[in-house]
């Protein structure tokens, strides 16, 4: 998918200098970065060093504003990374309708609205040049607008933010290269503009087509990862209350039915720089909880977890509460990232950083939070998977204490 989406922001950043209301008005523009009429122009009596010079601070105003727009899209991550696949949903049927609009089946007066900011100017600058693009970009902003939002919401439910800033350039790369290239060469493409002003309807069309497959993928893909996160989130609910039965049941009818299961040992270093090796820990009871920064419900049971630490005397004593996170996996950021996150959030119990994966991928693991509880004797007792409230947590701890 994020090899179709780069190439379907590019070919929109290309069809929207091919715009209604960009492209005839595109010599214009042209020849005030020539210093330069169009008349001259289509004379060829013009410097083309200083068109050439002038277009490329002109592009680089375009490219200034558009990533302006995706840097306030980004400012947003948190919102948009807990509802990305409902966002999606939205930003896909709302895409959708936006090539409809382009196809010429449904009519808006907002949509085909334009704004144009006048820009006066004696002799044209490298700095007047760069304005000038800042001037154009927004005031024609209105009339791309179709295209620019798909890329816009494509952009802000990305995996990453390289992968927004990446579609971002991708469509400014696609929108800035016919400017560099019609400067270029004006001289033997300025008489074939007018012919392409003929095929209009053509290329709106074409541009209708590419946003309506943007946004068919972005609404498909939204509708699968919902009903995933259903299907996950039932399959918990039913395991939670089963593991809450199992906390009230009896103790001892419990373990003449459990299979003894040993635990995967492993020596790791946590976010102070210990090193940790489970089966050190052989003779204390062991709370491992599995959890990511970008996973909602982690957070919410974080707070019961550093509690519980400090309560337990910090696993000095019998209990030993350890976290584990997954640097670079998936979503999962750096382990300077990770250990910034406990810190801005003043959690003080360790996390051990599980590089690899290994654990997550030896135990499989579906779901994020998920918890192991591995008694004295050095079995797994328990599987949580979803979070658990701090009532929970200490009723699983106590049963194998």
């Amino acid at each position: 998918m994020g090899n179709i989406n780069i190439f379907i922001v590019f070919i929109e950043g290309i069809l929207s200098i091919f715009s209604p209301c960009i492209l005839p008005i595109l010599p214009v523009y042209l020849s005030m970065l020539a210093n330069s009429t169009i008349n001259d122009m289509n004379k060829d009596n013009f410097k083309s060093s200083i068109l050439i010079r002038n277009t490329i601070f002109f592009v680089l105003g375009i490219s200034t504003t558009f990533f302006i727009l995706g840097s306030s899209i980004s400012a947003l991550s948190s919102f948009i990374a807990t509802n990305k696949n409902i966002i999606m949903i939205i930003g896909g049927i709302i895409i959708l309708i936006m090539g409809l609009f382009y196809l010429g089946i449904i009519k808006s007066e907002l949509l085909s609205r334009e704004k144009r900011l006048n820009v006066k100017y004696k002799t044209m600058s490298p700095f007047s040049a760069f304005i000038l693009g800042l001037a154009f970009s927004f005031g024609w902003t209105p009339c791309i607008g179709p295209i620019l939002a798909s890329v816009l919401v494509m952009a802000s439910t990305s995996d990453s933010i390289l992968v927004s800033n990446l579609l971002i350039a991708v469509y400014t790369l696609g929108f800035v290269v016919p400017f560099l290239i019609v400067a270029i060469f004006y001289s033997k493409l300025g008489k074939h503009l007018n012919n392409i002003k003929k095929y209009m309807n053509v290329i709106k069309k074409i541009s209708g087509a590419f946003i309506i497959l943007a946004g068919l993928i972005m609404l498909i893909t939204g509708v699968v990862n919902v009903n995933k996160q259903i299907n996950v989130k039932n399959e918990n609910t039913v395991e939670e209350n089963n593991n809450s039965s199992n906390v009230e049941a009896n103790q001892q009818q419990e373990e003449q039915e459990e299979e003894k299961i040993e635990p995967i040992d492993f020596t790791l270093y946590d976010n102070y720089g210990n090193e940790h090796t489970l089966s050190d820990y052989k003779g204390k009871t062991i709370f491992l909880n599995f959890w990511a920064t970008w996973c909602p419900p982690c957070r919410e049971e974080m707070p019961y977890i550093d509690e519980l630490y400090e309560e337990y005397n910090k696993n000095q004593d019998d209990v030993v509460i350890l976290g584990i996170a997954s640097p670079n996996l998936g979503r999962e950021g750096s382990k300077e990232d990770i250990t910034k996150f406990l810190d801005d959030n003043g959690y003080n119990f360790p996390v051990v950083f599980d590089e690899k994966g290994s654990l997550m991928y030896g135990y499989g693991m579906n779901s994020l939070p998920s918890t192991l509880i591995i008694d004295k004797e050095g079995y797994i007792t328990t599987y949580v998977p979803g979070a658990m409230n701090k009532e929970t947590m200490k009723k699983i701890i106590e049963r194998d204490r």
